[in-house]
């Protein structure tokens, strides 16, 4: 029998109800899991990383915890939160408890979606229906909150639904570029700026400074399989429109074992051969919260991720080249900034610099994707480009850990202006029903279990 090592407690969910109960997080062989067991539902477990002293190792980055300036008492009214009552994750606020201040917030500006997608954490919808689209009053509330509780260098990114569904988002994007905000990233499957040659552009010319793009891999494949139909030649469109309008792009892929896990490599080298738009990749194992329609395969973690790119990256990225990215738990996201370097092509950032370094010069103000490149550009007479390549480790209710919530920087700002932890507010339980995300218009969550 495989001995079992106790590594650490703390408060998890349970996948059926969303209570909050206890948790233990072990060492199984070589594998780490989270065990828990709810007094209705029975024990249950999710293995969350596949080599137990790369967790231990990650775990020993301690980086400066700063807190967000401005918090809430955990919500009480009117939000129906169930026999528990607001207990972490249901009293968002941002809370008293959050340990770590906001350094990219999500405002989600529509429900509405031009495609179905298999795969949806967000649950996006084809056609028009409740809730409708935030008004632009409603939009410059919620920028006014984030300049008020965040400051105006924080990043902005601006999702859905598919955002691009919207025929006022350039005046979205204007707006809170007129409010002082110069980060504001657009989250998008691209169909749009794929079909329409000046959209890049136009939201160019309004302030955007980046997009954010949908790209789950080179082959039709993939596609089919995550969204439902042959894309590749519309995402590649999509880059040439933002290298023709100067708009920089990240790919955003969503990984999935037994679809696409093995193309990370390929779409890899792809970003480092387009290092002139492409300014980053974030690879996102898939996490079952929203519309998961394909039969669920075994969970990728931030960890089994980490050693595929180290794997398929031809001898590039070794795992311990993937340092955690400090503006959150250490657990959270990992991440490393690929240095061009004149007839070297690219070297590690990680092996530029000392452990020591990186934790004295570290900036928390600094988003994910910019954590290495801000501390190199600090550097005297650096001049180099490169591509950030962060690794997701967004969390469902079956692997919640609320000692990694509460360290959260990356929000989303609701309609009625509270601040909630991203992996919150995208939480359901194992029917598709939601916490907090019906608050998108009346601030009202719904009661599960």
């Amino acid at each position: 029998m495989t001995e079992t090592t106790f590594i650490r407690a703390t408060r998890t969910l349970c996948p059926v109800c969303l209570r909050t109960i206890d948790g233990r997080i072990v060492a199984r062989g070589k594998a780490v899991y989270l065990e828990k067991s709810c007094p209705k539902h029975g024990p249950m477990e999710s293995r969350i990383w596949p080599d137990v002293e790369h967790y231990g190792w990650m775990r020993t980055f301690s980086l400066p915890v700063v807190r967000p300036e401005i918090t809430r008492e955990p919500v009480q009214e009117p939000i129906d939160y169930g026999p528990d009552g607001p207990d972490c994750p249901r009293g968002c606020g941002i809370c008293t408890r959050h340990l770590r201040k906001t350094t990219l917030v999500e405002m989600e500006l529509t429900r509405r979606c031009n495609m179905r997608c298999p795969v949806c954490f967000m649950g996006a919808q084809e056609e028009p229906g409740e809730p409708d689209d935030l008004d632009l009053e409603t939009l410059r509330s919620m920028y006014a909150s984030i300049l008020e509780e965040m400051g105006p260098d924080v990043s902005i990114q601006l999702t859905g639904g598919e955002p691009t569904v919207r025929s006022d988002l350039a005046e979205i994007v204007r707006l809170g570029a007129s409010m002082g905000f110069s980060a504001i990233e657009l989250n998008t499957n691209g169909l749009a700026l794929s079909r329409d040659p000046d959209l890049a552009s136009a939201l160019k010319e309004a302030g955007a400074s980046g997009i954010y793009l949908q790209f789950d891999g080179l082959t039709p494949e993939a596609y089919k399989e995550i969204r439902g139909a042959d894309l590749l030649a519309e995402k590649l469109r999509v880059i040439e429109r933002c290298r023709e309008a100067g708009i920089q792009v990240v790919l955003a892929m969503t990984v999935i074992k037994g679809i696409n896990e093995g193309e990370i490599g390929s779409v890899l080298q792809f970003a480092l051969r387009n290092v002139d738009v492409v300014a980053g990749l974030a690879l996102q194992p898939a996490f079952f919260s929203g519309r998961f329609e394909k039969e669920r395969p075994d969970r990728l973690s931030m960890g089994d991720v980490m050693f595929l790119l180290a794997e398929q990256s031809g001898g590039l990225i070794d795992p311990y080249d993937l340092w955690p990215l400090g503006c959150s738990h250490p657990l959270c996201s990992a991440g490393v900034y690929l240095v061009e370097s004149e007839g070297n092509g690219f070297l590690p950032s990680s092996r530029l610099i000392s452990r020591e370094e990186y934790v004295r010069e570290f900036n928390p103000d600094s988003p994910q994707g910019s954590v290495f490149a801000d501390l190199l550009a600090r550097r005297e007479g650096y001049t180099g480009r490169g591509l950030s390549v962060v690794v997701m480790n967004y969390m469902d209710a079956w692997t919640m850990d609320l000692e990694r919530l509460q360290e959260c920087s990356m929000t989303v700002k609701t309609a009625d202006l509270r601040t909630v932890p991203f992996c919150a507010y995208h939480l359901t339980n194992g029917n598709g029903e939601d916490m907090h995300r019906a608050s998108f218009r009346k601030g009202q969550a719904i009661r599960v279990g």
